[in-house]
């Protein structure tokens, strides 16, 4: 199995070498534009209610996160993770 995975320091450590059937592909440094989806986790916790939020269990973690899932929609999810080479691709 290939994991695609940024330069984050827990990405890059020594445990990422214990793994016997994944494969990590390092993105180059600072690219977000190659994962869209680091941008809509961004706007997620700055926007989603979780920004210096305390949660009593993992239940509410989930729920809130189904909650900002759902109320989502095309035209924000277009503008955070949307980049102009991925347009001209479609």
């Amino acid at each position: 199995m290939i994991m695609a995975m940024d330069r984050a320091s827990w990405h890059t450590g020594n445990k990422t070498k214990k793994w016997e059937n994944i494969v990590p592909l390092f993105q180059p440094s600072h690219s977000p534009e190659l994962n869209p989806v680091e941008n809509l986790w961004h706007h997620i916790r700055e926007k989603g209610q979780f920004k210096n939020t305390t949660f009593k269990s993992m239940e509410e973690v989930e729920l809130r996160l189904c909650n900002v899932l759902k109320n989502l929609d095309t035209k924000t999810i277009k503008s955070i993770a949307l980049f102009h080479w991925i347009n001209s691709a479609l």
